[in-house]
């Protein structure tokens, strides 16, 4: 590990964390320039919530053409501040064929309404709320010590903020309260954000283990062939929690069955 690393990694253990990475996220937005009376190109994005195989469908692209929550801290810090005079700059100045963004599923209201987000093309993964579930908590659920930040702007700004939980208070082989507020929280956000895709008038839902098969329209929307060598998923290291909810599933397959319909008949 290098020096500049290390002391990265003792940084973001101090209370100073916040500090430095408002600082960093200050100077990024700095260097976004205003917005040109042209947009240079018109992303693609995919905006289901995170833990819905964002991580992969960036990677099978380079960086060049796909990346993954790219100014994650910058967005979720100033996109709430002023969304229609940030939105379109910060797409200008990524200049990306396709962005893969799940805090952006949060933002479907804003993003139909959007005068230049509303004509865009979007990508929608599906995946079964107890296994999105399972997967988010896992997720969450670090034992490396290495890992507990002082700040975590996507707890901070993300699940706090929007969502109104913190996931790192998520007890692993407990039957708690707190547990079963997080989980119904994360069910009633997790339907609202489906259904309001709704909303998008360009959206294209595909299941996550369908991706691979479906890569060949991806790169039809976006212009660009996918690159097998660069594939990479965001697994959580640690497996202790499994969540299942068989009912949950199943009104959630009727919801997306529903969504796919309305949308095939648009087309």
């Amino acid at each position: 590990m290098s020096i500049t690393n290390s002391i990265k990694r003792f940084i973001v253990r101090t209370p100073f964390a916040e500090i430095v990475k408002n600082i960093q996220a200050g100077i990024l937005y700095a260097q976004i320039p205003p917005l040109k009376s042209k947009i240079e190109r018109k992303t693609v994005y995919c905006i289901s919530p995170y833990k819905t195989g964002t991580t992969y469908l960036a990677s099978c692209f380079g960086p060049e053409i796909s990346q993954h929550e790219p100014l994650h801290h910058v967005t979720l810090k100033y996109l709430d501040k002023n969304f229609d005079g940030f939105f379109a700059k910060r797409m200008n100045h990524l200049n990306l064929k396709l962005e893969c963004s799940g805090f952006l599923s949060a933002y479907v209201t804003e993003l139909s309404q959007n005068e230049v987000a509303r004509d865009l093309e979007y990508i929608w993964t599906l995946r079964p709320p107890s296994a999105w579930i399972t997967s988010l908590v896992n997720y969450y659920y670090r034992t490396d010590s290495l890992l507990h930040f002082q700040f975590d702007f996507v707890v901070d700004l993300f699940w706090k903020r929007k969502v109104g939980i913190d996931l790192r208070e998520f007890q692993i082989g407990a039957e708690t309260k707190k547990n079963q507020e997080i989980i119904d929280k994360l069910i009633q956000v997790y339907f609202e954000w489906t259904k309001k895709s709704s909303l998008l008038k360009n959206v294209t839902y595909i299941e996550i283990k369908e991706i691979d098969n479906n890569l060949p329209m991806v790169e039809s929307m976006i212009g660009a062939t996918s690159t097998i060598k660069n594939r990479s998923r965001n697994k959580a290291t640690n497996k202790a929690f499994s969540y299942k909810n068989e009912s949950i599933d199943a009104e959630y397959e009727l919801l997306t069955a529903k969504l796919i319909k309305e949308r095939n008949s648009l087309v």
